[in-house]
């Protein structure tokens, strides 16, 4: 059996407002998610590596791509862009010292 339940409009409005608020949160996540991703992908090209590229422009790729995780973070004012923000530090540290720069 079927239920009718009446909501006023401002309990549509909060129940809107805060499934906006858990899919920006969500893209927020992700943008964690796709930095790690890019990390890593960096890594195993380094592994990879024929020696082609120099490691400055190697880090230079990685951080300029990184960086665009950040400005997405920013433009999407996200709760967590502290987090965004020691994950690229980390992420860039730990290929400076792959790279040994």
């Amino acid at each position: 059996m079927k239920k009718v339940i009446r909501l006023t409009e401002s309990d549509l409005a909060k129940i809107v407002k805060r499934v906006i608020k858990e899919q920006e949160d969500n893209d927020c996540e992700s943008l964690v998610e796709g930095m790690r991703y890019v990390f890593k992908d960096f890594m195993a090209d380094v592994k990879n590596s024929d020696g082609e590229e120099s490691p400055e422009d190697l880090y230079d790729d990685l951080e300029s791509e990184l960086s665009g995780f950040l400005s997405q973070g920013e433009e999407m004012d996200c709760d967590n862009i502290e987090h965004l923000e020691e994950e690229y530090e980390k992420y860039l540290e730990r290929f400076r010292k792959l790279l040994d720069l």
